[in-house]
């Protein structure tokens, strides 16, 4: 049976502290979107680099909303999800509905009352695996 798979990338703009609580709020949001679907998911979370478009997005949404202020130890984060299942169990709707409650759940920490945030879904059909193999 063909897989589909759908790549989540949220990005947070938050402290170390913050994004240890964004972690765990992510994980609790799909593993209860995920009850009952046969759906294998992985969950990374890596630094953005500075220079992106996304970092100087967030950091100026919340530079923003804090004038004179210095953002300390905040930088911008990328939590990547891979969710891989039969197309029945990761369906749009179902999908639309993950994103909707990752955005409204993640919308604060325990310390900061906004976080900036993005988020991007992606569906795919296939797998796009390349095998390299060495000439001997």
């Amino acid at each position: 049976m063909p897989k589909r798979i759908s790549d989540v990338s949220l990005h947070v703009y938050v402290t170390p502290e913050t994004l240890e609580h964004v972690v765990d709020t992510v994980r609790a949001v799909v593993d209860d979107h995920l009850q009952e679907r046969e759906v294998f998911a992985w969950r990374f979370t890596l630094p953005v680099d500075a220079d992106t478009p996304d970092h100087m997005m967030l950091q100026t949404q919340w530079r923003l909303d804090h004038p004179g202020q210095e953002p300390g130890e905040r930088r911008t984060y990328e939590i990547a999800l891979s969710l891989v299942g039969a197309a029945r169990d990761l369906t749009a709707p179902g999908l639309a509905a993950l994103e909707r409650r990752l955005m409204l759940e993640t919308s604060c920490g325990r310390t900061e009352p906004a976080i900036p945030r993005t988020i991007r879904v992606q569906r795919r059909e296939s797998f796009d695996f390349e095998t390299e193999r060495e000439s001997l």
